[in-house]
């Protein structure tokens, strides 16, 4: 009888993990992402993904060589972004932007904690440099400029947006 209990208290335990790993799994960036570091430059929009499990927008950059790079960037799901007042028609190729992002480790042309201005309009999108969060959110635009983008390096206006307007649902952990 207590053997029966043991067996079934093992199996309804491990059927509750089985299920749950996916969950912690999911947001393991920190060992993806340099959180040391940002890139904030003029880019423009070459795709605009509008997908689950997250949008993504890619667009070309300059580094310090002036050689031109491609890039891609994550943001939230699309369910967030359009509570956040994106669209499937937020961005199209060819849009110049003012762009701030947590850049991948490595040598990979990938990127998170995203700001966007529009160059046109001086429209803003995106967050407001706020990285993770609760206790581990950090200020992006504290972070250094990694090297190798400092000469492109480009002023983001101050975000006079108010509280309510900010993106959320993005942002490196």
């Amino acid at each position: 009888m207590k053997r029966k209990l043991v067996v079934r208290f093992l199996v309804t335990i491990l059927g509750f993990l089985t299920i749950c790993a996916p969950i912690f799994a999911h947001h393991g960036t920190a060992g993806v992402f340099d959180l040391g570091h940002r890139i904030t430059t003029k880019a423009t929009v070459t795709e605009y993904i509008w997908a689950n499990p997250h949008v993504q927008i890619h667009f070309t950059l300059k580094n310090d060589k002036g050689e031109e790079e491609a890039w891609g960037v994550e943001t939230g799901s699309p369910g967030n972004m359009l509570g956040n007042g994106w669209t499937k028609k937020t961005f199209k190729p060819g849009d110049e932007l003012l762009v701030s992002f947590v850049p991948a480790k490595g040598d990979r042309h990938w990127g998170t904690c995203t700001q966007f201005v529009f160059v046109a309009d001086g429209r803003r999108v995106g967050g407001n440099g706020m990285c993770g969060f609760g206790p581990d959110a950090f200020d992006a635009n504290a972070l250094p400029v990694r090297p190798g983008y400092t000469a492109v390096e480009v002023q983001m206006p101050i975000d006079t947006r108010p509280e309510s307007e900010i993106d959320r649902g993005q942002g490196a952990k």
